[in-house]
């Protein structure tokens, strides 16, 4: 952190300026919080997965993942226009960058198994063509 009263450094002596201080802060700031909310994206799309298993046994469960879906999908969005521009070098924003690449494709893979998995579907399948399945 830097002392913003500062106008040197205290351990190079090299002069501070406290516009590109104040902006270095700024980014960095929004670096972190790019991490953060690339983690609990992350996490949401692991959690989407889970409910979609123990839908199998218990198809209440089925609710989860469909609120843990549409969560993802609303943070992947959200996390795109926030921090899809920020140019930084920091190599915690591309751990963030590839954590949400690899949300987008466990989102991207939970649709066609959640899709699958919908315990509504057999009962509306069964309603359409009874004697199929007979």
């Amino acid at each position: 952190m830097i002392n913003e009263s500062a106008t040197q450094c205290r351990f190079c002596s090299v002069s501070i300026d406290p516009g590109v201080a104040t902006l270095i802060a700024g980014r960095q700031e929004k670096v972190n919080e790019a991490c953060s909310d690339a983690s609990y994206l992350r996490r949401t799309a692991t959690a989407m997965y889970v409910f979609l298993a123990v839908s199998l046994i218990f198809t209440l469960a089925y609710w989860g993942f469909l609120i843990t879906f549409w969560t993802a999908l609303v943070l992947m969005i959200r996390w795109q226009v926030k921090f899809g521009d920020l140019l930084t070098n920091d190599p915690d924003y591309a751990k963030a960058r590839r954590s949400k690449n690899i949300s987008l494709l466990l989102v991207l893979g939970g649709l066609p198994l959640g899709i699958l998995a919908n315990p509504l579907l057999s009962d509306v399948i069964d309603m359409l063509w009874p004697s199929v399945l007979q």
